[in-house]
């Protein structure tokens, strides 16, 4: 069964902060085997659908903020970033680069072989939908670092704080790091501390009292050394 938020226990996220991406934890190289294998299974896997109900929000934030070149973290096949955009969803009549009116993007997974080559410099705004919560958790400081490191504007992070469908081939369930979303909120706070200039724009997936899933989002921002953190309106999943 499924844990619902209420049952979420708050707990402070252990990180390692001796690695990184040149030394990640054996746990992170080992997922990195599985998902590259669960790749291969078949086209449709990981094609980029946790990114579809974002759509009209991203796009909002991306123009709010001016927005023009983006980097996707994490995204899978990438298949909404190109003329494949229609068998993923039929939400949208075109890709991504037009639909957000975007100049530059660049997809990066390390887990696919067609975008595991790192980024170079800087985006407007970088996105990660559905990646955190598959991540151990030693190594989600500098992996969320390095989410903020390649942004000169926003960011915008998705995260489940619930179990997954899927398990993996070592009977683990595919969110391995499941937090109550508070946890997850200062963590994220701690590192945007280092990167004072962004906005971030966070949204949870979680269970609400009736095990319905919904979502609650946040936007925080640092103005000097005060952290500003706003409640978005939530959005719920039919």
């Amino acid at each position: 069964m499924n844990t619902t938020t209420n049952e979420l226990q708050r707990k402070e996220i252990e990180v390692d902060n001796t690695l990184h991406r040149k030394n990640p934890s054996d746990k992170y190289t080992e997922l990195l085997d599985e998902y590259r294998r669960l790749h291969c299974q078949a086209e449709n896997m990981f094609n980029g659908r946790s990114l579809v109900k974002f759509v009209d929000v991203i796009k909002s934030f991306l123009d709010n903020r001016d927005s023009k070149t983006l980097l996707d973290y994490g995204c899978g096949k990438g298949f909404l970033y190109t003329d494949k955009f229609n068998t993923v969803t039929k939400e949208i009549d075109k890709p991504l680069p037009e639909l957000w009116d975007l100049e530059d993007y660049y997809l990066f997974d390390p887990g696919y072989p067609e975008h595991e080559k790192l980024p170079s410099g800087k985006f407007d705004a970088v996105i990660c939908t559905d990646v955190l919560e598959h991540l151990p958790e030693s190594d989600l400081m500098w992996v969320i670092d390095e989410i903020l490191s390649y942004a000169d504007k926003m960011v915008f992070i998705n995260v489940a704080c619930l179990k997954a469908l899927k398990i993996l081939s070592n009977g683990e369930n595919a969110h391995i790091s499941v937090f109550h979303y508070f946890d997850w909120l200062e963590l994220m706070a701690a590192r945007l501390m280092h990167f004072k200039h962004l906005s971030l724009y966070t949204f949870f997936d979680m269970y609400d009292g009736n095990n319905k899933v919904v979502e609650k989002g946040f936007k925080m921002t640092f103005s000097g050394d005060d952290l500003r953190a706003i409640e978005l309106q939530p959005r719920e999943k039919e």
